[in-house]
């Protein structure tokens, strides 16, 4: 049994550690405890708040309530976070009020946003959630001749406060005494119509919208210069918790990128639901560019089948060329199941059987069974342009190869279909 003096001595040496730990330690204990980068919360900002512009078809008001390709998506994406969104969280302002309330208030989500270098470090990012090229519009009757950026200058122009078509201007070099900001669109095209403006600068579909609006007739204007295309993005203010950003990308990349069991994804329905089909007057893929990697792909496959494959579902170039990303190939077995895809991973390994595209036509079984009876042709479907808004008319080039390892695939790259002229 243990000496009471001994058990004492034990005893004062135990507090006096624990006295000295507590004198010696750094004072962080008091703190709350940061975030888990881990374990995201499950649940959004108590004060979070979503703002945004009237931009049909990405956002607008109709018959009172909010809508709008940009909306359906954002309401989709936190329904996947186990998150709804009420309306009373989403407000309609001015672009320039929007724009500046997300700058300055926390937990604020202003959309879509064009994602430029200026405005990179005043944001936290989300998307994308598709593309716009903005264009310059004057009134058709005094169309002047623009070939480059530097015939700008001869001309005064309008754009709305604190939109990127100000920025995008300035990029190319035009003269910022040149440039004009108004702080809506309607303030825009009045002064377009009484002669204080030469040309105006606005996205293409939405600037004719507004035209129809304000002056009966949507194609009051006519478009003279088209700008590059810019991404779209959701901009959260920079105090958003990370977490929260990382998890609401998370699921607008599900939201985008994984179909359904009709072999679809919600933003192509999305997209669909509002802009129908599309056409784009310069495609970006051409039928040689198609034709020359699906035979690349099937000498590829004749020599070295599995490390051809692998290398095509590692989004490899030429099998996703990093060029031009709308160009890339895919390749399907005789059950119609997905064995590679350069662009998309989320479909590899799934069987298309019964699934379709958003018009209803089940082209996958098409593809593999004009391939099986002819060997080579195209078919007809509808599809996305990687980082674009909309879905377009395309065309898959095929053709059927006996692989190294003596498996029978079909290889499949698409073109986009032109405009008609």
């Amino acid at each position: 049994m243990m000496r009471p003096t001994l058990l004492l001595l034990l005893l004062g040496l135990l507090a006096g550690a624990v006295f000295l730990s507590g004198c010696m330690a750094p004072q962080t204990t008091e703190l709350p405890a940061a975030p888990s980068v881990t374990a995201p919360p499950a649940t959004a900002p108590e004060d979070l708040m979503f703002l945004t512009e009237d931009y049909p078809p990405l956002n607008y008001v109709e018959n009172g309530t909010i809508r709008g390709i940009s909306v359906d998506l954002l309401r989709g994406v936190l329904k996947r976070m186990g998150n709804a969104v009420s309306s009373d969280r989403i407000t309609v302002l001015s672009w320039s009020q929007a724009y500046e309330t997300a700058l300055s208030r926390n937990n604020t989500v202003v959309f879509a946003t064009v994602r430029l270098p200026e405005r990179e470090h005043l944001f936290k990012w989300a998307g994308p959630l598709g593309s716009d090229r903005k264009v310059l519009f004057s009134l058709k009757d005094r169309s002047p001749v623009i070939t480059t950026p530097s015939d700008l200058d001869r001309y005064r122009i309008g754009v709305v406060r604190d939109d990127s078509a100000h920025l995008q201007l300035l990029g190319l070099g035009v003269n910022a005494s040149r440039i004009i900001a108004y702080p809506t669109i309607r303030s825009l095209i009045s002064a377009m119509q009484d002669g204080t403006l030469d040309l105006w600068c606005y996205g293409e579909t939405v600037g004719r919208y507004h035209a129809g609006k304000v002056t009966g007739d949507p194609n009051a204007f006519s478009v003279v210069y088209t700008l590059e295309y810019q991404d779209h993005y959701y901009a959260f203010n920079k105090n958003t918790p990370d977490e929260f950003v990382a998890r609401f990308q998370a699921a607008l990349d599900s939201l985008r990128y994984e179909p359904d069991e009709t072999g679809i994804t919600e933003y192509q329905r999305i997209m669909y639901r509002y802009l129908g089909v599309s056409c784009t007057p310069e495609p970006p893929v051409s039928r040689e560019q198609v034709v020359s990697l699906v035979d690349y792909t099937a000498d590829a496959l004749m020599h070295d089948a599995p490390g051809t494959i692998a290398r095509i579902n590692a989004g490899e170039h030429p099998f996703w060329d990093r060029e031009n990303r709308a160009l890339y190939v895919f390749v399907y077995d005789t059950n119609v199941t997905i064995v590679a895809e350069a662009d998309n991973p989320h479909l590899i390994g799934v069987n298309m059987k019964g699934k379709t595209d958003v018009a209803g036509t089940p082209f996958r079984e098409q593809i593999v069974e004009k391939a099986l009876a002819e060997g080579t042709g195209w078919v007809d479907y509808i599809w996305m342009i990687p980082d674009r808004n909309g879905v377009y008319y395309k065309s898959a080039y095929i053709r059927r190869v006996e692989g190294s390892d003596s498996e029978t695939y079909i290889v499949a790259s698409g073109m986009y279909t032109p405009c008609a002229a």
